[in-house]
């Protein structure tokens, strides 16, 4: 199974969902109250979550995760707006909620990445040797070579 079933699957059912829903409200009278607000909050949402997923079980380097959770915390917060759009939040609300949600991202960051750095360098991991070192190794093996041959 491909990695990315998962992630692909999030979105799809999500945009299925909202898409089956928006058919509902045109055809039952029950699901009159569905709206493009709803639709938004709902594709938001699931692709916020898709992409929350993917940062955490993913195995790839820190600032791809970053990237991923901060693409979450985009996504969160598109949901928040059409939420507010919607008519379900009251509006002095939003701020807070959207700074919850920046701090979560960035708290995410930390924990997913498991606070390394995405860009250390060579020289900065242990048992590191620079091209000196290299070097003369390489003669100190070769004079070995060249002593167990004669």
């Amino acid at each position: 199974m491909n990695k990315n079933f998962l992630f692909s699957f999030l979105i799809a059912l999500s945009v299925l969902a909202a898409a089956i829903l928006w058919i509902l409200s045109v055809t039952v009278e029950a699901f009159a109250f569905f709206s493009w607000s709803w639709a938004v909050v709902i594709v938001a949402g699931g692709f916020g979550l898709a992409f929350l997923i993917k940062a955490v079980f993913t195995r790839n380097n820190p600032a791809v995760k970053k990237l991923y959770i901060f693409a979450a915390a985009l996504f969160a917060v598109i949901a928040v707006a059409a939420l507010v759009v919607a008519s379900v939040i009251p509006d002095n609300i939003v701020f807070p909620i959207i700074a919850v949600i920046a701090a979560a991202a960035l708290l995410l960051g930390v924990l997913v990445t498991g606070g390394r750095k995405w860009d250390t360098g060579d020289n900065q991991k242990v048992g590191y040797k620079n091209y000196y070192q290299r070097k003369a190794e390489e003669e100190k093996q070769a004079q070995k070579d060249k002593d167990q041959q004669a």
